[in-house]
């Protein structure tokens, strides 16, 4: 999804930016010393619990740890060899505690979560190698992470970016988390990200081609362990991914809180949620069906062509208590006359760019996961549109987790009407993580499926 810097977090799933309450307190605190890049990876405790510690672009004096359970805290360096978990803007800690480390490569960390005892976590024996690779004349940085003992030839997938402009290597809890879990991934810095060449860009063509070449990189460097090799795109990467799967030969797709529709549906669709969350009816909606046609011609010109028709159209409005309310993607932007902000978030999107088509042209098997309460890209239309496909030719499986929100992450509501997001729903790595084995889903992911699961065969 094409984001406006104030939702930006909502679409980064196990991403730095997500916690960024967090953040904002960690980066006031300014520790003189960085955290140490080398703890990165994945670890297991003695009762066979996993924790993945990732780095955090822009905020180098902290990791973010994350476990299968959902749960995600961001620890910030202390005293020598020592890092401590800060509160959220609640004053509510996540994975609270400390933890203490002697080096780096294999040594074992000591953590203390949730005032328990201190308990050595072992580091996985993950296998990762670096590379780098073209995309046209663009090299881009990447990494691949291979579990070090697998069962036969795991899966592979390539981690295909949503719309945030910060590096995906060794910042990817999910690819440490996947491959806890015996599937490998291979994840790279999105050009114009990180170590990897060229200008940042929502083009999604241009996208694609990049995930193709990761995936001629990945089956190159994973040659003779790998099984299965497909991509995997999250929010924005929704768009991305199977475009991907039409330029490589992968063996399946997985999505997780896309669209099937085009950018400019999906900001109608945000306006159309968030007015009724808020109590509206159906006869505002149509109001701001209105407005959101007019701000979609907009965005369709590069946010140049027809903004006069839209603040006619605004003054229509003027003075009804829904119209100040009004947000989506850009619309609200275009309505406050935030044009250059609204132009800048959305670096070459195709606004309408046919999502139907490109699934047209998939036979392999897709795993598409939503959240039921999605609130940047809500759901329902998507999943109507899906379950269209499905059937013939089309091994398509859905999952929707009920109390989420994009990012599959659940939340509260607070008195406000505000949400408070508490983690990521519990199950959803591994419902992922099963799947791409093609192994049975666990009873509590198969309650989230819609409809008989197939998978991959």
């Amino acid at each position: 999804m094409q984001l406006t810097t104030a939702r930006m977090s909502a679409a980064i799933l196990y991403s730095t930016i997500l916690l960024s309450p967090l953040a904002t307190l960690a980066q006031g605190a300014q520790a003189a010393t960085a955290a140490p890049a080398c703890l990165t990876g994945a670890y297991r405790s003695p009762a066979g619990e996993i924790v993945t510690l990732t780095q955090r672009p822009g905020f180098p004096t902290t990791l973010l740890a994350s476990n299968l359970d959902g749960r995600t805290g961001i620890f910030e360096a202390g005293a020598e060899n020592t890092m401590n978990a800060a509160a959220d803007a609640d004053g509510l800690p996540r994975l609270a505690g400390r933890l203490r480390y002697a080096g780096c490569q294999d040594q074992p960390l000591v953590f203390q979560f949730d005032g328990g005892p201190e308990q050595q976590w072992s580091r996985l024996p993950l296998r990762i190698t670096r590379t780098q690779f073209m995309s046209g004349p663009l090299k881009l940085n990447g990494e691949l992470i291979e579990p070090a003992a697998p069962v036969g030839k795991p899966p592979l997938f390539v981690q295909v970016h949503g719309s945030e402009s910060t590096a995906a290597v060794d910042a990817s809890n999910r690819a440490f988390l996947m491959a806890s879990q015996g599937v490998a991934a291979f994840v790279f810095d999105k050009r114009g990200t990180g170590l990897s060449e060229g200008v940042y860009t929502q083009d999604f063509t241009k996208l694609a081609d990049d995930v193709a070449a990761a995936v001629v990189e990945a089956r190159r460097l994973s040659a003779g362990r790998a099984g299965r090799v497909g991509v995997a795109g999250f929010s924005q990467g929704g768009w991305v991914a199977p475009l991907a799967a039409t330029k490589a030969p992968v063996d399946f797709v997985v999505v997780g809180y896309g669209v099937i529709g085009t950018p400019i549906e999906q900001d109608q669709w945000q306006v159309d949620y968030q007015l009724r969350n808020l109590g509206y009816g159906e006869d505002v909606i149509g109001k701001a069906r209105s407005l959101t046609a007019l701000a979609g011609t907009v965005a369709a010109s590069n946010f140049y062509a027809g903004l006069p028709q839209l603040q006619k159209a605004k003054g229509r409005y003027a003075g009804e208590p829904w119209l100040d309310k009004v947000d989506g993607q850009y619309t609200g932007e275009l309505l406050r006359g935030e044009v250059e902000r609204a132009r800048s978030e959305s670096p070459g999107v195709i606004w309408h760019y046919d999502s139907e088509a490109v699934l047209r042209r998939l036979a392999i098997p897709q795993l598409w996961v939503f959240a039921q309460d999605d609130s940047v890209a809500p759901s329902a239309p998507s999943i109507a549109r899906l379950d269209r496909f499905r059937g013939n030719d089309k091994t398509i499986d859905i999952a929707v987790f009920p109390g989420s929100d994009h990012g599959i992450r659940t939340f509260s509501v607070k008195p406000d009407g505000s949400r408070k997001y508490a983690g990521y729903a519990a199950g959803y790595t591994s419902l992922l993580a099963d799947w791409m084995k093609g192994q049975p889903l666990a009873p509590d992911a198969q309650d989230k499926m819609l409809g008989p699961t197939r998978g991959l065969r």
